[in-house]
């Protein structure tokens, strides 16, 4: 059985029997690249060539035990791939795996022999942002070398076991043939400081520290307590995201020793299975998982067979490697102008935020000869991309050729949809959908198409049958509840909207939207006592530093708490706003936190309407927009800005919401 713990959606560890290792072949020491999804993305990542010809790019980690290929690097590296074997364990479950033996791969000219592979293992993508990437390679590529990571620099040099003398003040490093363990000396914040010591698995492969079962008990007055995502390895992509909620408890910490260098941090570790300090139910039998978070300032050297790890500053100069910058160039070195690379390579320049080159070469890449679903994947990031920048009519020129099947099967069915009913086209939006039924029935999203066309042409009632059609096929009863609490509003049902919008609340106590809706449906003094209630018990289940502070304060507005609501202001613009420095984002965060208080109207709508203008159209500006013209009581002006930001973002059910709700107190201020 294959072992493999992941958080988040990170691997961060693969178990197996470890088997002997050959010796590596080329010369060391030997240096490489390490790239990023963003110049100041924290994991890192490196190019590796496989047989076949192929170069690939590698997630670097060090808490894997054996290295993971995507489906299709195993396939263009020609392995025979072992069906079902093994089953991958993580926190979010366990499901079969494939597995194969790689003959090499080659790193800086170093070829390492003989791997064993785990092959398509859920939750190992083959995209980071929109950087292509093959895999994971992990401690039985790593344990050949003494591993050099230069944060700083990006860079890692793999020298040769044995050539590197341990540097004064190194910490011991355990590896077992698995896994990488050091010690961790912690320190909390505050005048009632807790320091201790922990034994933690070193794995750049995770982001912060997590600690299970009585690993975090000596901290255990210093926690707080609440409930937020862990999703992991193994995880369904069919399960609805509340199953990854999970209760944990977060230790503040303010420093680190690790590897002979005191780290100043301002982190937060995350405690698990706290409930019962007797059990013994870490996944892969871990205490503590360091990652990234703790490495990020370093230089780092692991020996692996010395048994030491040692951090010091980097005494190279600094870089920050885009990884699709990078690819971008090697691609064009290559293949030269051919547009056939064009798809891929305007990707890679998104990657960059050079948006208007990627627009060039999507519209190269659709005059070229290409597969369907090559040319529908074009189109359909062709046309977000006008739509970001406000060319609708682009983007309704790009979708044009497109079968309603087409649409349903690149996610784009209900953005047209809404996009052609938010143009006045409303038969035609029915009409599309009714097609995309037809051609996709067993998809569920082609009946939440159909039933936002409906509420469109005025039609509630078919429009509910569709969404419970939607939910049936999605085997999810709670599925798309928000487009159902929509739907009651339309029939008048406001205590059916509510009560949906309640299960939302209970279900996803992060999401700061629901209460605002809660709120705004709220109308005698029992709902709003009923409504406090649940409030309180939603954020009683959330760590304080995670509950969504802007939305607060609208509830409170609405309710006329105007104390509270300009209370969870100040705390939300000094968690929010203050760490931004001056920018049309900073601008947006103020006129937004004033807007939902009802402050500062005229410094609200001159911040907002410089971010506009520093930045053209964006639908979450837009919608800040709409706000302060609400707060004004400029219901017009409101209107037409959350019609925009809904024109922008049709396929998103909280501006739908938006553009409904604003456009009738734009019809009863009359």
């Amino acid at each position: 059985m294959v072992c493999l713990l992941g958080l988040a959606l990170l691997v961060t560890s693969i178990s197996t029997a470890a088997g002997p290792q050959s010796a590596y072949t080329g010369p060391t020491p030997a240096t490489l690249d390490l790239l990023r999804v963003t110049e100041d993305g924290p994991r890192i990542y490196v190019q590796a060539a496989l047989p076949g010809g192929h170069v690939g790019v590698f997630l670097v980690d060090t808490g894997a035990d054996i290295s993971v290929l995507t489906e299709a690097a195993a396939q263009a590296a020609g392995l025979e791939i072992v069906r079902g074997w093994g089953q991958v364990q993580g926190l979010s479950g366990s499901v079969s795996t494939d597995g194969a033996v790689l003959p090499w791969v080659e790193l800086g000219g170093v070829r390492v022999p003989d791997i064993s592979v785990a092959v398509n293992v859920p939750g190992v993508g083959d995209t980071a942002h929109f950087m292509p990437t093959d895999g994971i390679l992990g401690n039985n590529v790593w344990s050949r070398f003494v591993l050099e990571l230069d944060y700083p620099a990006d860079l890692m040099v793999l020298h040769e076991p044995g050539t590197m003398r341990r540097p004064r003040g190194a910490a011991p490093l355990m590896f077992d043939g698995h896994h990488l363990y050091t010690p961790l000396t912690l320190r909390t914040g505050g005048d009632a400081a807790i320091e201790d010591t922990v034994i933690a698995q070193l794995d750049t492969g995770a982001g912060e520290l997590l600690m299970c079962n009585a690993t975090g008990a000596r901290f255990e007055d210093a926690t707080t307590e609440g409930l937020e995502p862990v999703r992991g390895i193994g995880a369904s992509e069919t399960l609805p995201p509340f199953r990854f909620l999970q209760m944990t408890r977060r230790i503040p910490v303010s420093s680190a020793e690790l590897g002979g260098r005191r780290l100043k941090l301002d982190a937060q570790a995350r405690w698990v299975g706290f409930d019962d300090l007797s059990l013994d139910s870490c996944p892969s039998g871990f205490r503590a998982l360091m990652g990234h978070q703790y490495l990020s300032e370093s230089r780092v050297l692991l020996d692996y067979q010395g048994g030491w790890v040692h951090l010091g500053k980097s005494r190279r100069p600094p870089r920050l490697l885009n990884g699709h910058g990078v690819l971008y160039d090697q691609d064009l070195d290559q293949y030269g102008e051919s547009s056939s690379r064009n798809l891929h390579r305007a990707k890679l320049l998104l990657g960059e935020e050079r948006e208007e080159e990627a627009v060039s070469a999507l519209e190269a890449f659709l005059d070229s000869e290409a597969a369907p679903h090559e040319l529908g994947e074009a189109r359909v990031l062709l046309a977000r991309l006008h739509r970001l920048r406000g060319r609708l009519d682009a983007a309704w020129d790009t979708l044009e050729p497109m079968t309603p099947a087409d649409l349903v099967e690149h996610g784009q069915l209900t953005a047209s949809v809404n996009g052609l009913a938010f143009d006045a086209r409303v038969d035609e939006a029915v009409a599309l959908a009714e097609e995309a039924v037809v051609s996709r029935p067993d998809d569920g999203w082609s009946h939440v198409a159909l039933a936002d066309a409906k509420l469109h042409a005025g039609d509630p009632a078919s429009a509910r049958d569709a969404l419970l059609t939607a939910a049936r096929l999605e085997q999810y009863p709670d599925a798309h509840l928000i487009r159902r609490a929509r739907v009651s509003l339309a029939v008048g049902d406001r205590l059916g909207s509510m009560a949906h919008i309640r299960k939302l609340l209970q279900l996803y106590p992060h999401e700061g939207q629901f209460i605002w809706f809660y709120a705004l449906l709220v109308e005698d003094d029992a709902e709003a006592t009923t409504f406090r209630a649940d409030l309180e018990a939603a954020m009683a289940r959330l760590h304080p530093f995670t509950r969504p502070y802007d939305f607060l304060v609208a509830a409170y507005q609405v309710l006329g708490d105007q104390e509270l609501a300009e209370a969870w202001m100040t705390k939300g613009m000094e968690e929010h706003c203050e760490p931004m420095e001056a920018s049309p984002l900073l601008d947006n965060c103020l006129a937004w936190y004033w807007s939902l208080a009802g402050l500062n109207p005229d410094a609200a709508l001159e911040r907002i309407e410089r971010a506009l203008s520093e930045t053209g159209d964006r639908p979450d500006f837009l919608d800040t927009k709409a706000m302060v013209h609400v707060a004004r009581e400029e219901f017009q002006l409101a209107r037409d800005a959350s019609l925009r930001a809904a024109r922008l973002s049709p396929e998103d059910p909280y501006m739908l919401w938006q553009a409904e709700r604003i456009g009738q107190l734009t019809t009863t201020s009359r």
